[in-house]
């Protein structure tokens, strides 16, 4: 019996060796593959917030054009970033790099963060440098904090027009809107103060925050009043509102004086800034100051995006700013001043009767109402084939809406490309009225 299992046992081991050697010597033929379901990979509901790319659409209109005239830049000019102070900080800071390269500083590199807290003191905001975020830019703050307070659902108020960016966050924290029209001042107090008495009124829960660019706002330009700005932030008190201040430009000023920051005014307010229109964009370094209860959650959210920020930039960043940035911002400031000038003569030779701006104190945006009528974004086309591209004002609104607002943009332009984006500006909506009219009026 024994000898009988021993012998069947071989064989088997021997069928089963034929059969692994025949399935090596021909491949056993492909499985049938069932057809791809129509979509593969659902994407979450927040991915909407992400698409299709804005730049996409501009680039397809500056390329309708050999010699394209763009005024639709946020970016500082780039003859202004200080290069030679970058390198040298670059060097020192890697020379210096031992001990720096590990994880760490979750809330950003301490003398820069302490550098923040004194800046911000000069401008009226008693600031501790442990209330200071070092972020990714202040965008990354912007999404910290729709991360830490912001459910499905929940409502934000926003400026009408408002920063693109700043939407595309809360969007993608599938947030609704409360939008407030602007005036001369800033928001609309009166109407911010309406539509909360209607959302109490219907039983609708008050918004979560409030996110305003108070200093030379993107797009429009405008700067909110030291009296619009106490009004605004005592109903923000009274309705249990966080302010979110977003002040990139509020260091680029013109002409008259200084207003004290939202955060200066009331140390609950989240205020945003970042280096990138006073040293270089492409740093990506902001800082975020938030009130103490909430700077570790916001720093909690920030490790879970992306641990920490990049160590070395944030030195170079310090380096680079200290005891030089204030000398810096005072040529920048000249430079710009020259070519907001020149964007507002060139408007005023070349845009026909019933266009109307805003003259900014500061800033790098200049915000033109088109005559009654004519709509910005559907008038692009004809203007990019005429060689000037801009920013529809309806894009910075949630709906994108019609609108004949549009922004335009002179920090990257200088002047004599600034009047020849103008006159064809000019022209491309002299064209539009006559085509509406049946004549071309005359020069404003």
């Amino acid at each position: 019996m024994d000898q009988e299992a021993s012998e069947t046992g071989g064989a088997t081991a021997v069928a089963a060796e034929d059969v692994a050697a025949a399935a090596l010597a021909e491949p056993a033929a492909a499985p049938e593959l069932l057809p791809p379901p129509a979509v593969r990979w659902p994407l979450a509901r927040r991915a909407r917030a992400f698409g299709p790319s804005l730049w996409a659409e501009v680039g397809a209109y500056l390329d309708r054009h050999p010699d394209p005239v763009f005024f639709g830049s946020g970016a500082p000019a780039p003859e202004l970033t200080p290069l030679d102070r970058l390198r040298a900080a670059a060097a020192e800071v890697w020379a210096d790099a031992a001990g720096n390269l590990g994880y760490a500083e979750a809330t950003g590199y301490e003398p820069l963060r302490q550098l923040v807290a004194a800046r911000m003191a000069d401008r009226g905001a008693a600031v501790d440098p442990a209330q200071v975020l070092i972020t990714n830019g202040s965008q990354q703050g912007i999404d910290l904090v729709a991360r830490l307070l912001l459910d499905p659902g929940d409502a934000v108020v926003v400026e009408g027009p408002t920063y693109l960016g700043a939407l595309t966050v809360f969007e993608a924290a599938e947030a609704t809107y409360v939008v407030v029209p602007m005036d001369d001042e800033g928001l609309d107090v009166a109407a911010l103060g309406s539509a909360l008495a209607d959302r109490a009124a219907r039983g609708l829960p008050a918004p979560k925050l409030l996110y305003t660019v108070p200093t030379f706002q993107n797009p429009t330009g405008g700067t909110m009043s030291d009296a619009r700005r106490r009004a605004v932030l005592a109903l923000a008190r009274r309705h249990n509102l966080l302010v979110v201040e977003d002040d990139p430009y509020g260091e680029l000023r013109y002409d008259g004086e200084p207003i004290a920051t939202l955060r200066a005014l009331d140390p609950d307010v989240v205020y945003l800034g970042t280096f990138s229109k006073t040293i270089a964009p492409g740093l990506r370094v902001g800082w975020l100051v938030a009130p103490t209860e909430l700077v570790d959650p916001l720093t909690n959210a920030r490790e879970a995006a992306d641990i920490h920020g990049e160590r070395m930039t944030a030195r170079i960043v310090h380096r680079t700013a200290d005891g030089f940035l204030d000398g810096h911002l005072v040529a920048a400031r000249a430079v710009y001043r020259r070519r907001r000038d020149a964007l507002l003569r060139c408007l005023e030779r070349h845009l026909p009767a019933g266009t109307t701006w805003q003259a900014p104190t500061g800033g790098f945006f200049v915000w033109v109402e088109l005559p009654q009528g004519l709509d910005a974004a559907a008038l692009l086309p004809a203007a990019a084939d005429r060689g000037v591209v801009y920013m529809p004002g309806g894009w910075f609104y949630p709906d994108r809406r019609a609108d004949r607002g549009l922004r335009l943009s002179f920090s990257t332009l200088d002047e004599a490309t600034i009047a020849r984006g103008t006159e064809r500006l000019g022209a491309v909506v002299a064209e539009a009225l006559g085509g509406m009219a049946g004549d071309t009026p005359g020069p404003r």
